[in-house]
């Protein structure tokens, strides 16, 4: 019986970090393809590209929620406040 309890134990436990792995790893790609969507966008409006490696993942949804809006008149300024504040 303990063997039984130990086993599935050890299969639960396997299972949770197989979990965890492909899900950072899925996270990790996301990112970066978060970050190159952008690069486009920074590049077009002048803004260093060399930033994005500082941003956390907030920072970079926030920045392609205003890339994305429909307003393109103060863009650049909101962008760069998200970058100062890092």
């Amino acid at each position: 019986m303990k063997r039984i309890l130990l086993a599935t134990t050890f299969a639960a436990m396997s299972t949770g970090a197989a979990f965890a792995d492909a899900h950072m790893m899925n996270m990790s790609e996301g990112f970066n393809m978060l970050q190159t969507a952008l690069m486009a966008d920074f590049e077009r409006m002048g803004i260093p590209t060399d930033t994005l490696d500082d941003l956390t993942l907030g920072q970079i949804a926030a920045i392609k929620q205003i890339v994305e809006s429909e307003d393109e008149s103060n863009q650049k300024n909101r962008i760069e406040a998200i970058i100062a504040n890092n």
